[in-house]
């Protein structure tokens, strides 16, 4: 019952990343003939991307046909499970290798998707180093910033120059991973950070101790992606420093990696609201999701909606009699719940988004509210008045024309105060507000409009009294 408002980004493309014409591996894949060639007419990222609508045996094709570079571009492009599938179906020399042209948290969100086995198979073909270096990552929660940091970072010591500082950047450009910003450490201890276009223009003689910025923002090993993503948005920071518990510089995380974790949990969000259970669905692409967990995904959510509506079936018997006196009641039934479950998605929808952003906090519960209901008086007064026409239009006599206006203005605010309220309560609770569907507020709306319906009709039609 709910839609997007008429208007809104009207000039927004559906898709910001064009379709990539890939016909010419899928004739190579058919010939079984050819692959290597094709590969080389499209975007390693476009294949990648792709991997996903694939079997198995024609993404292992595929990585196999493509070179080192090319094969890890590929994998990099696709979903981490797409990727630790195709990985796992490789000799463990070759997929350890290709491992190699990836960045760390890349390394670690496709690992994290193995079985034990796997997983075991492969670390034991990578360098010593290395392997160390991804379990102590891997051994984070998931939520942690300590699984999304690269322990590959610019560091120097506090008592060195900017030029010995930029020739440390340079003999190890190719093992650094994060480079905006040059970490000053005191033995292992973070002190400071300077941005490396401080160091690019200041006096190749002047120490670090005197350019870089005393005490930095750091986070914990163990701190929540929402927290650093926080940070790194009030900061405009393009990277943050990860310490462990005793204060020393352990990693760092760079915006795109908090990035992809907030779209990654956008989407989830996407499905929370439309009723899907995100933290399942969102688990894996859309052909790669077992049947099995489509299902569970959304029996849940549909099972709860079921028994809500079943409130509206109750709210119209129990008001039987009434509707057999006047038939013309039954008319407006759908206008009625379709505005209050239209209005109260909407507000949920702001409401989610505003607290997404910190732009409403749950100390503003009552500001919220008294703005919300605000909005639904006026939105009910206007659309009141439009039903009020319309109804006389339908030739129903101006009582229960007068009806339908007022109860669409109770309906605007009821269904603007509820939803407004959901998501806040809903986090006090420490529930995810997008659990809170609006598919839900839309079921719940529907069941109390109808009650309010017939209670205004009880007040204002005289048949009724």
């Amino acid at each position: 019952m709910s839609g997007a408002a008429p208007g809104a980004d009207d000039d927004v493309p559906a898709s910001a990343v064009p379709l990539a014409d890939l016909s010419a591996i899928d004739v190579a894949l058919k010939k079984r003939d050819g692959l290597k060639a094709a590969l080389g007419t499209v975007r390693p990222v476009d294949v990648g991307r792709d991997l996903s609508r694939r079997h198995a045996n024609e993404a292992k094709q595929i990585v196999e046909a493509a070179d080192d570079r090319r094969a890890a571009t590929i994998l990099r492009a696709a979903h981490p499970a797409i990727a630790a599938r195709t990985l796992g179906d490789l000799p463990p020399e070759r997929a350890a290798k290709l491992l190699t042209f990836l960045q760390t948290d890349q390394c670690t969100a496709i690992l994290s998707q193995m079985r034990d086995v796997e997983r075991e198979r492969i670390e034991a073909a990578l360098p010593a180093e290395d392997k160390v270096v991804l379990d102590r990552l891997l051994a984070h929660g998931e939520s942690c910033i300590g699984r999304l940091m690269t322990p590959k970072l610019w560091r120097v010591d506090r008592t060195v120059t900017a030029g010995a500082a930029l020739e440390v950047l340079r003999a190890n450009k190719d093992d650094i991973e994060v480079a905006v910003n040059c970490y000053v450490t005191d033995g292992k201890r973070l002190v400071g950070v300077v941005p490396l276009r401080e160091l690019a223009v200041a006096d190749p003689a002047a120490l670090v101790d005197k350019l870089m910025t005393r005490d930095p923002i750091s986070v914990n090993e163990e701190t929540e992606r929402g927290a650093a993503a926080e940070i790194i948005q009030t900061h405009d920071f393009l990277s943050l420093p990860v310490t462990d518990k005793n204060g020393d510089l352990v990693g760092a995380v760079r915006v795109d990696d908090l990035l992809d974790a907030a779209l990654e949990k956008v989407g989830k969000a996407g499905l929370n609201q439309g009723a899907v259970q995100g933290n399942i669905a969102a688990a894996l692409p859309y052909f790669q999701t077992p049947l099995s967990r489509v299902v569970r995904s959304r029996l849940t959510w549909l099972v709860l909606l079921f028994v809500a509506e079943t409130l509206t079936g109750t709210v119209l018997r129990s008001f039987e009699d009434e509707l057999a006196k006047v038939v013309a009641l039954s008319f407006f039934v759908p206008l009625l719940i379709g505005t209050g479950g239209n209005a109260g998605s909407q507000t949920v929808s702001t409401i989610i988004r505003a607290l997404a952003l910190g732009e409403v906090r749950l100390g503003d519960a009552l500001r919220v509210l008294l703005r919300e209901v605000s909005a639904g008086l006026a939105l009910g007064l206007l659309l009141g008045g439009i039903a009020f026409g319309r109804a006389l239009m339908w030739g129903v006599g101006s009582e229960l024309a007068g009806c339908v206006a007022v109860t669409i203005l109770v309906v605007c605010v009821w269904a603007n105060a509820v939803g407004s309220m959901v998501p806040l309560l809903a986090q006090k609770l420490e529930i995810d507000p997008t659990v809170v569907s609006a598919p839900l507020i839309t079921t719940v709306v529907d069941a109390s409009g109808l009650f309010i319906y017939f209670s205004v009709a009880h007040l204002m039609i005289s048949q009724l009294h």
